[in-house]
């Protein structure tokens, strides 16, 4: 591809980030999200420049980088709120304040996983990557990915459940 080098992105940057930025911020009423997804969005422009087509005009295609970009960034929210809410769910299993700490015990848990099925849970759960995603990621099939998420999901239930029933145990 030619044309498209340092010169040419900052030109396209000064011309189009507020434009950008502003439809973030419109989107999100985050000043900080809309400034954080205006940068994804200019480094997946640079990322893919080999993807550039001079035919079209460089509005429409950062137009198709932003709206990736949110879609991305919609799906690692959904998955931080379900993720907030299964939490929730174990909040409201404690029983005595102070005994249990979830957050704590999450931690504890999770880090209690083989390396593998503790990286594709985070991937997963935490940074909102899809199976496919992650597979291609780590170089595994998706039905791999499934089953790693399935048994840590399980795993994760055994050793919280412990750590519930422990908390019960103790004064």
């Amino acid at each position: 591809m030619t044309g498209f080098d340092e010169h040419f992105l900052k030109k396209v940057f000064y011309k189009h980030y507020d434009r950008v930025f502003n439809n973030f911020l419109q989107k999100t009423s985050s000043f900080d999200v809309a400034k954080d997804l205006a940068q994804v969005t200019f480094i997946k422009f640079w990322e893919y420049r080999d993807t550039y087509n001079p035919e079209l005009s460089d509005e429409i295609q950062l137009n198709r980088k932003a709206k990736l970009v949110f879609i991305d960034w919609l799906r690692k929210e959904a998955h931080q709120r379900k993720l907030i809410k299964e939490i929730e769910k174990f909040d409201a299993v404690e029983v005595r304040p102070g005994k249990f700490e979830l957050t704590d015990s999450l931690k504890k848990a999770i880090d209690q996983l083989p390396a593998v099925r503790k990286k594709v849970f985070l991937l997963s759960y935490i940074d909102g990557y899809s199976h496919k995603e992650i597979a291609e990621q780590l170089n595994i099939s998706t039905r791999t990915v499934e089953s790693h998420i399935f048994k840590a999901v399980q795993q994760l239930r055994k050793i919280l459940a412990f750590f519930v029933i422990a908390s019960l145990i103790v004064d």
